[in-house]
Formats: C-alpha cells, sequence, structure tokens
C-alpha cells in the first residue's frame, strides 16, 4: 500500500544505515558514543580538537544524506581551530536505531544536548551549535529553545516547503507535507548571534531560500554569500574558511 509518509522519508532522509561493529576510520582521534533511552539507540562521535589552545565546543548536526562515517570527515575544520565537536547521526541513520519523525527529531536533539553538556561539564552557554542543509532548520530549533553561544548555519532552507515549492511549484504542499522543518519560524526565537553562510550556485537548498532567512536576522547577525559555492563544497572556497575563523573567533 502506499504511503505518503513513508515515500516523504525516502525522499528527505536518504540515510545511510551502518553494522552495529562498524569501525569508524577518520585521521584524527576520535571518541564513538552511545546514547540509550525507551529503546531508542542513538550513536555519536566526539573529536576534540587538535591544536595546542582549547577555544569551545561545537554541536553539529548534519544533512539528510548518508551517516556521521561521512560528516566526521568535516571535523577537521573545526578540531584544527581549536574547538571540539560532537556529532550524532539521527534515528536510522548510522548505527541509530528509533522510528522516525520530525518531533522524534526534535526531541532526540534536545536530549543529547542535554547529555553532553552533563558529560563534558559544559553548560548550553558555552555550546556553538552547528546545523547544515537539513541539519540547519534542527539546529535553529534547539538554539531557540536554549541559552547557547553562537549559531551557525551552511546552506539554509527557509522551511522545507519553500525548497518543495522550488521544486514542483503546484502541489499543496501544505497538506501534504509530514515534514515542514520551519526554519523561518524558529529563528526569530533564536537569542544567540547567528552566522549564515550559502552559495549563490546551490541547486540543492536554493540560496534564494536561504537568502529569505536574512530579513529576520538581527541587526548582528551576519549572513555570508560564497560566489560560485555549490550545496556540498563550501569548505573547498578559501572564503568560507576566512569568513568561519573570523565568526568563531568573536566566540574565543
Amino acid at each position: 500500500m502506499f504511503s505518503a509518509r513513508a515515500f516523504q522519508e525516502k525522499i528527505i532522509f536518504q540515510a545511510k544505515p551502518l553494522p552495529h561493529n562498524h569501525q569508524y576510520v577518520f585521521q584524527q582521534p576520535f571518541t564513538e558514543l552511545f546514547f540509550d533511552k525507551e529503546g531508542v539507540k542513538i550513536n555519536a562521535l566526539h573529536f576534540p580538537a587538535t591544536s595546542q589552545i582549547k577555544k569551545g565546543m561545537i554541536f553539529y548536526l548534519h544533512g539528510n544524506a548518508g551517516n556521521i562515517q561521512k560528516y566526521g570527515l568535516r571535523a577537521i575544520h573545526f578540531t584544527s581551530k581549536g574547538y571540539d565537536v560532537f556529532m550524532m547521526d539521527y534515528r536510522t541513520f548510522g548505527k541509530s536505531t528509533g522510528e522516525l519523525s520530525e518531533a522524534a527529531i526534535h526531541n532526540d536533539v534536545q536530549w543529547i544536548f542535554e547529555e553532553v553538556q552533563t558529560k563534558y561539564g559544559q553548560p548550553a552557554s558555552e555550546w556553538i551549535v552547528y546545523g547544515r542543509s537539513l541539519g540547519t532548520g534542527i539546529a535553529t530549533h534547539l538554539a531557540s529553545n536554549n541559552e547557547v553561544k553562537q549559531l551557525i548555519l551552511e546552506t539554509p532552507y527557509f522551511n522545507l516547503i519553500d525548497v518543495a515549492k522550488g521544486y514542483f511549484p503546484l502541489l499543496p504542499y501544505n497538506k501534504l507535507l509530514k515534514y515542514t522543518f520551519q526554519t523561518d519560524q524558529w529563528i526569530q526565537e533564536v537569542k544567540a548571534p547567528i552566522a549564515i553562510f550559502h552559495g549563490t550556485k546551490d541547486w540543492i537548498v536554493p540560496y534564494k531560500s536561504g537568502i529569505k532567512l536574512q530579513r529576520l536576522l538581527k541587526v548582528s547577525d551576519q549572513f555570508y554569500t560564497i560566489p560560485n559555492g555549490g550545496h556540498n563544497n563550501l569548505f573547498t572556497f578559501p572564503r568560507y574558511h576566512e569568513w568561519m575563523r573570523e565568526v568563531l573567533d568573536k566566540n574565543d
């Protein structure tokens, strides 16, 4: 039987499961962690800063495809700058288990965020929340409900309805979509400084969707446009690293 929910999940969440005995491999130190509650298992990785000076903690929420084996390769961009990085896999991604839903994702992220504050002895006010692609909406929701130090968004969307309309403008998405991730609503509740990075040639989450968020930012927030930047390659642009260091240095 056709399930609209299952079809949407297949399109929106392109998770890649991993066997429980999968051995992660990275060219930097890391620790693997598991969090269990009520039949749900969340797998995560902690990458300690590789520089001599420790500057802070980043709570990284990844995109819609793959798992933390893939996204863990991005940790070096922050650990080399003096920041510890914590990454978790959502339900059905990698080794994480549980039934998927938008509410479940938000609840899991809040739960794990509270756990790591205790584990590492760092309150919410000392964490930088970083969201990439799908994770930008999730990160914004988290930052809207916690007094975090900074919110950084890479290739964000106004909301998922806005992105979907860009592909098929005539469909009634307000009625069809079970997952909406309303970044535009949550971002207005974020008290922490916000920095947004988006490329002009992003064909997955169009630049025009991300730029709509600029109107909702506080005066002191920043929107960084990377000319010719795509959806998956912003880290290959020197400007990304230059501006990212500028943003992170403000948190020293």
